[in-house]
């Protein structure tokens, strides 16, 4: 085949060759044109990292699972650090967040960002928020946001901290009038052998006016002064129970000044109202036992203390009657001596207080004679050395005080004396000079210098500055020449056997 067949134009139709980079820009900006904004997308968490908390970017999948519960679907996602940051999302990761952290097998729904990085040709999801509500349930998210705010306040037990009194005879009862729950613990209550006093204050048990109506409730039998409120209903649905989830409802009770109990009739459930309230009983008549209980406990610790205190009493007077009687008889046989020896004594005091008397007297008029004498005597001999001693002391003063004056100032005049011997301008005027270098500082060794270094020199009546030539040496013995340049620097250009050449400016 020759070499122009080679070159012919092929008659198959002309394709077109794209690079990867061409697609891959192409599948991108198809993505971004269908895919503008950001989406919510619902999928099972999976190949989550145990330390995601600690990272800067977190990787993971979503999964779509089908029938099987294996992934039929699945796609690349992402929390990158910026966005962790910007969104606040962090605290769904390292358990800050008081609803919930993102685990893996959760079902989650997640804001997110479409993105493909068409470099290596990968798609994901960029997460930019979550949605709490789908992952706990509305009810669920309430809950918890209620309940953090009772903690923050310090109200969730708050109720609870209130002394319960030992017999709760008058009872605040709140609940829906004639219903079964009222007909429950009433029959409790009546079933007892105590006298206790029911007031009843009628309110909604379901729907938007329990809140309101239960609050004024409270309010009510707080300000009548009964001894404990019972709020109680029958059993219900979820749903129901969440009507006792409100947050003025669980304030209120967690503030009322009276201890609450709530029965609300749910085994298995527990509302915000039973949290914050004193006691929580699952079901009315569970209440009326409670009080019912309470009120037996008080009896028996009454007529246990009853006997206790009777055997007391009588075991002490008992032994009071015969430490009486025993102290009585020692008592008055002590009372017969001491009578009897107190007639002798007081005879033979009678007898001699007399004489002891007349010699203490005299004795006491000699010895303060000698006494005045002797102090009169003393107290002229102290005066006299006193004032000797002032006088001595005196005297020593001044001169220690006039002592140190004296050598002082003999220093002062000496220091003065060496201070004006060592001015700088005494030793110009006599016709010595300083040389200084461009900064100003005295130059002591001609090794410092160089060629081309500016020097000056001052004398008595003004400053020459010079230039140092090349060629200069030291003196002998490696040490510049110390004499002093005399007025004018005549001597400086005559002493040739530096090596150091002065011009004069």
């Amino acid at each position: 085949m020759s070499t122009d067949a080679l070159f012919e134009e092929s008659t198959e139709p002309r394709r077109e060759v794209m690079t990867v980079r061409q697609i891959n820009e192409g599948i991108s900006d198809a993505i971004e044109r269908a895919f503008p904004g950001t989406v919510w997308v619902r999928g099972e968490v999976q190949r989550l990292p145990h330390d995601a908390a600690r990272r800067t970017h977190v990787y993971f999948e979503l999964h779509e699972t089908g029938g099987s519960g294996a992934a039929d679907y699945q796609i690349s996602t992402s929390l990158m650090g910026w966005d962790r940051q910007r969104f606040n999302l962090g605290r769904y990761l390292d358990g800050t967040d008081p609803d919930f952290q993102i685990a893996n097998q959760m079902e989650v729904c997640l804001e997110c960002k479409v993105d493909f990085y068409a470099k290596f040709g990968k798609m994901s999801l960029k997460v930019v928020g979550v949605d709490k509500s789908f992952v706990l349930g509305r009810l669920e998210a309430r809950r918890r946001e209620i309940l953090a705010y009772l903690k923050q306040e310090d109200l969730l037990e708050k109720n609870a901290a209130l002394p319960f009194p030992e017999l709760p005879l008058r009872i605040g009862l709140i609940t829906s009038p004639g219903s079964a729950a009222e007909r429950d613990f009433m029959t409790g209550i009546e079933d007892s052998r105590w006298a206790f006093r029911v007031r009843l204050r009628g309110a909604k048990m379901q729907g938007e006016q329990l809140q309101p109506e239960v609050i004024r409730a409270l309010e009510g039998h707080a300000a009548a002064g009964v001894d404990v409120i019972v709020i109680t209903r029958g059993g219900g649905s979820r749903a129901d129970l969440s009507w006792f989830d409100q947050r003025d409802l669980a304030v209120a009770i967690a503030e009322c000044s009276v201890p609450v109990i709530t029965a609300i009739g749910h085994e298995i459930d527990t509302s915000i109202a039973d949290l914050v309230a004193h006691h929580a009983c699952k079901t009315p008549t569970a209440a009326a036992e409670f009080l019912v209980e309470t009120v037996d406990e008080a009896s028996n610790r009454l007529e246990e203390a009853t006997e206790r205190l009777g055997r007391a009493a009588e075991g002490i007077c008992l032994r009071a009657r015969v430490r009486y009687q025993s102290a009585a008889g020692r008592m008055q046989d002590r009372v017969s001596r001491s009578l009897e020896a107190g007639r002798g004594v007081l005879a033979d005091l009678r007898t001699g207080l007399g004489t002891i008397a007349v010699t203490r007297i005299s004795y006491a008029r000699e010895t303060l004679g000698g006494l005045q004498v002797g102090l009169a005597g003393a107290a002229a001999a102290l005066t006299a050395i006193a004032r000797r001693e002032q006088e001595s002391l005196t005297g020593r003063l001044v001169r220690e005080a006039v002592r140190p004056v004296v050598s002082q100032g003999a220093r002062l005049e000496g220091l003065a004396a060496q201070t004006r011997l060592m001015d700088p301008d005494l030793l110009l005027a006599r016709g010595f000079t300083i040389t200084l270098d461009e900064q100003g500082r005295a130059v002591t060794k001609a090794a410092s210098l160089a060629p081309g270094n500016i020097i000056g020199t001052r004398f008595s009546d003004g400053l020459v500055r010079s230039i140092v030539q090349p060629g200069h040496e030291l003196a002998a013995g490696g040490k510049s020449s110390k004499k002093g340049k005399r007025s004018g620097g005549k001597k400086d250009k005559a002493k040739k056997g530096t090596g150091q050449k002065t011009l004069f400016r």
